[in-house]
């Protein structure tokens, strides 16, 4: 990386990331070797401890990606856990007020700007090699905070949401959205759509939070960028190796018929 994620995010750069949900340093080590911007490590349906997400971020870092964290939800101690481990920032989801949007903001920065606590001997100031007065700072211009609305109470509180300082950029959920709205399975849906071009429109007038979603594939991708105007987008590793196993065993694997005429 040659500039901190949050620059890049701000400056409206196209970005591509992957949501990592496996509790695998290596599968975040491989997002990085193979090009993508980011990679969000996630806690909210990831099964990965305190220990092995430090050695997410790690192996992030080392090949040259930024690590974001996905957390459960907006609390305190959880967004602590995830900057102390040195992620570059945090996304929360299911964000629903104007109220923890500020909350989450707070929690994610330290006196001067939030609540954050201090220990530089955390990860994140390089187990006591930074000092206060250069760790501070450096936080401050370093840390995203990411903000997802995903349920059909948030819509009329976008502008809110959107409009308060520090939110880096306003996430579109929108499996959780379709499922919000009673359309469970289907983004696609006209209601659905609505909801997401209401969304991006809403944060857009507010003119300061980056719009950015979960896509499926890059078809999904080029719908987004070309007809939603939205630039950061992000896959699931999930549904990356599961489509890709899915296609080399129905090109691959024998069939148990043709194994049956065979042996016949």
């Amino acid at each position: 990386m040659t500039r901190p994620f949050k620059q890049r995010l701000r400056a409206k750069e196209p970005l591509v990331g992957c949501f990592v949900m496996a509790a695998s340093p290596t599968i975040a080590e491989m997002c990085g070797y193979a090009g993508f911007d980011f990679v969000i490590l996630d806690q909210e349906h990831g099964p990965a401890d305190a220990e092995t997400l430090e050695n997410q971020i790690r192996a992030a870092e080392a090949s040259g990606i930024a690590a974001l964290v996905r957390v459960p939800w907006g609390s305190r101690w959880l967004i602590q856990r995830a900057l102390d481990a040195g992620a570059e920032g945090i996304v929360v989801p299911h964000v629903t007020t104007a109220a923890e949007a500020e909350e989450i903001v707070r929690f994610s920065h330290y006196p001067g700007r939030g609540v954050r606590g201090l220990a530089t001997t955390a990860r994140a100031g390089r187990h006591g090699n930074v000092s206060v007065a250069d760790h501070l700072p450096q936080s401050l211009q370093r840390t995203c905070v990411i903000l997802q609305i995903e349920d059909a109470e948030a819509l009329s509180e976008v502008s809110a949401i959107a409009g308060v300082d520090g939110v880096d950029s306003i996430f579109i959920g929108p499996a959780d959205l379709s499922a919000s709205l009673g359309h469970p399975g289907q983004p696609g849906h006209p209601e659905v759509a609505a909801a997401i071009e209401g969304v991006i429109r809403d944060t857009e007038a507010v003119g300061g939070p980056v719009v950015s979603s979960f896509i499926r594939d890059a078809e999904d991708a080029r719908f987004w960028r070309e007809n939603r105007g939205v630039q950061v987008l992000c896959l699931s590793t999930v549904a990356i190796f599961t489509t890709a196993l899915r296609g080399l065993a129905q090109a691959l694997v024998v069939p148990q018929e043709t194994r049956e005429e065979a042996q016949a």
